[in-house]
């Protein structure tokens, strides 16, 4: 299982992004949805709606739809594409465990991004975190870098820990993500996406993928270097010797 969600852990939308991505490239089918009426806050995130000419067209409201893929090789995907809850963790954690369980999944993936003091010219470091720690030493031949930190967390930690005594495998991955970007971010999504088909197992075309980072670099460089308040960020970013995740999201 694969999980991308909306919000607090959705930096450079790589959560979000990255999923859609490997929906839309596998043609995978949804199967289901988690609904997210009990665990959402609509007043902090309201429901999207569709006007045109006085006549109500469409209403959207949080969800959490859940995609399947079928792989050769017994390799199948579940994928859940959704937005993170406000409320009611233990519970939300549950009804994505049960789907893990019910289709007898024996890994699961999160995926997510943070905001840090890294410049878009920059390799995105992916973190990693594990509850099974006999998957530290494929963590580090993958070339993710372990994580150490303290501190508010999101709902992924939720599922990590409750998947512990269910015997199910979770690997957290988080992607830096430049402060100054906004919107999504391809680049952290293509080497995110690099990892996870290493670790999984799948042989997916990535090069569209690439050629959107490529281009997007290029394009917000040139957006960049013309706020002189950016540019100034970015050369004392480029003259720090050390670089340091910094959770702020």
């Amino acid at each position: 299982m694969i999980i991308g969600l909306e919000g607090w852990v959705n930096a450079g939308k790589v959560s979000t992004f990255s999923v859609k991505y490997l929906i839309d490239k596998l043609k995978a089918r949804r199967f289901g949805e988690i609904l997210q009426g009990e665990f959402h806050d609509y007043v902090i995130q309201r429901p999207f709606v569709s006007i045109k000419e006085g006549m109500i067209r469409s209403y959207v409201p949080p969800q959490s739809i859940l995609y399947y893929w079928k792989g050769k090789d017994d390799l199948n995907l579940i994928l859940l594409l959704g937005v993170e809850p406000y409320t009611n963790w233990p519970r939300y954690s549950d009804a994505v465990l049960e789907v893990a369980e019910n289709m007898n999944a024996k890994r699961i993936y999160t995926i997510g991004g943070y905001l840090a003091d890294v410049t878009a010219e920059e390799e995105p470091m992916i973190s990693s975190t594990t509850n099974n720690k006999d998957l530290i030493d494929e963590l580090k031949k993958t070339g993710l870098v372990l994580t150490s930190y303290a501190g508010p967390t999101s709902v992924y930690s939720e599922i990590m820990w409750r998947c512990k005594s269910r015997g199910i495998d979770v690997i957290s991955l988080w992607s830096a993500v430049p402060l100054y970007i906004e919107g999504i971010y391809p680049k952290a999504a293509y080497y995110m996406l690099k990892k996870i088909t290493r670790l999984a197992g799948l042989e997916i075309d990535l090069t569209d993928l690439k050629k959107k980072a490529e281009s997007f670099r290029f394009s917000s460089e040139r957006r960049v270097i013309t706020q002189s308040e950016m540019r100034k960020l970015l050369e004392n970013l480029r003259e720090k010797e050390e670089k340091k995740p910094t959770y702020i999201l």
